[in-house]
């Protein structure tokens, strides 16, 4: 399980609830958020409008299902768009790093 407070996050990134990271830019509302799955890397990617983050998740070696949990009443979340790419646009950031699945 990846887990992410959405309203005004703060940058860390958690997974399954024990390992986590600060370092990714906090985001807020209004802002793009971009998630990259590489099945053959085993990686998962976020990006905040834009700008490729250095916390991602590797080991990832299992069916992925991608759910969007809404906290607070009047919440919304739009879906712009789930495709499969054929090549990744993940690049290598001088402190990138990963935390085990």
């Amino acid at each position: 399980m990846i887990f992410k407070q959405v309203q005004n996050w703060d940058g860390r990134v958690f997974v399954k609830g024990r390992n986590y990271a600060d370092g990714n830019a906090a985001f807020s509302n209004n802002q793009i958020l971009k998630i990259e799955f590489d099945s053959g890397k085993g990686t998962l990617h976020l990006f905040v409008d834009g700008a490729q983050q250095p916390n991602y998740i590797s080991g990832i070696n299992e069916k992925v299902r991608f759910v969007i949990f809404m906290v607070y009443s009047g919440s919304t979340c739009i879906l712009r768009s789930l495709k499969k790419l054929s090549t990744p646009t993940i690049g290598h950031l001088p402190n990138e790093k990963a935390l085990q699945w």
